[in-house]
């Protein structure tokens, strides 16, 4: 990011340390899933921990939807029939089932695409920033791209990994993770919003007042942001993993990672685009009302800033929401 310098980058990287061990005892969200009779027995007699029923996901707080309460939950029924539908795959794949698999990767990138509709998967800074800056379309596409992939992979990555490590106890370590994950990728969500804004601070007084003084969009912000929205694990590609592994099929739960991965990317991107989009539209709004050039400056300024308060906001919000 262009106003980062290294002193910066050295107080954010304690920062997260330092928010990981301060919410080592915070209190975590429940996971729970709906399993058959034959899944719960062999659990059982693996020693494996699983969540409790029913077929339910609680995931990241609804502060940010877009929609009414009813909207979203029907949304979050057609999440659970989707859930439903690739549990029962899954089972058919572990019997060797192969004419499922593309039913089965079909109904991930469905899924990926209504789960990223939902609160929480960056959609209201990726819309925030491009309202705030003249972007690509090549960059509205990356950085929903980028949170997406990092989203997913994280949820792999330390799924994967706490598998190998602790078969056992392997979704209550998940949660612990997630948790501690999830409170410093806010906080620093937050930070970047005021560092946002104080660049433009500093870019307003800089420059003139004219209708060329707004900011552009770097690849250097676009990548700490990506980092910072994405790294906290998603918890819908976190189960379809955990059903994989339960059933000894770790190749399939990279398959479908990977397709729901794709649905998000398509969803989230989108609003990258609309947002772009909307920028463009004032640009060109500006240029035809001439009695508007003479504020553009201005316009600018109050959009940027106005932008770079709501991510401060949604970062503490969640982050105050999280649990």
């Amino acid at each position: 990011m262009c106003a980062i310098k290294n002193p910066i980058k050295i107080f954010l990287l304690f920062l997260v340390i330092f928010c990981v061990s301060a919410f080592a005892d915070a209190n975590y969200k429940k996971f729970d899933f709906k399993k058959s009779t034959k899944q719960t027995e062999a659990l059982q007699s693996d020693s494996i921990k699983v969540p409790e029923d029913p077929a339910e996901i609680k995931t990241s707080s609804t502060l940010f939807f877009v929609g009414s309460a009813e909207t979203l939950q029907k949304l979050t029924d057609a999440q659970k029939i989707l859930r439903e539908k690739i549990s029962a795959k899954i089972e058919k794949l572990k019997n060797g089932e192969s004419g499922t698999l593309i039913p089965f990767l079909a109904i991930c990138l469905l899924y990926g695409l209504l789960h990223a509709l939902g609160p929480g998967h960056g959609k209201t800074i990726v819309v925030s920033y491009f309202l705030s800056r003249r972007g690509k379309f090549s960059q509205g596409i990356a950085l929903g791209s980028l949170i997406t992939t990092i989203h997913t992979l994280s949820a792999v990555i330390l799924l994967f990994i706490l598998y190998g490590i602790a078969k056992a106890t392997l979704f209550p370590l998940f949660e612990t993770s997630r948790v501690h994950i999830e409170k410093a990728s806010y906080a620093l969500v937050a930070i970047t919003g005021v560092i946002l804004i104080l660049v433009s601070l500093r870019e307003i007084l800089r420059k003139q007042k004219t209708a060329d003084s707004h900011l552009t969009a770097t690849w250097k912000e676009l990548l700490w942001l990506a980092f910072i929205t994405g790294i906290v694990p998603c918890p819908a590609v976190a189960l379809i993993v955990f059903f994989c592994l339960l059933q000894g099929i770790p190749g399939i739960a990279l398959l479908g990672s990977f397709f729901i991965c794709i649905g998000m990317t398509l969803t989230n991107a989108s609003f990258g685009l609309l947002a772009i989009c909307t920028h463009r539209g004032l640009d060109k709004g500006i240029q035809r009302i001439h009695a508007f050039e003479k504020y553009a400056s201005g316009i600018y300024f109050v959009l940027s800033i106005a932008c770079g308060i709501c991510i401060v906001l949604t970062g503490i919000a969640l982050f105050l929401s999280a649990r």
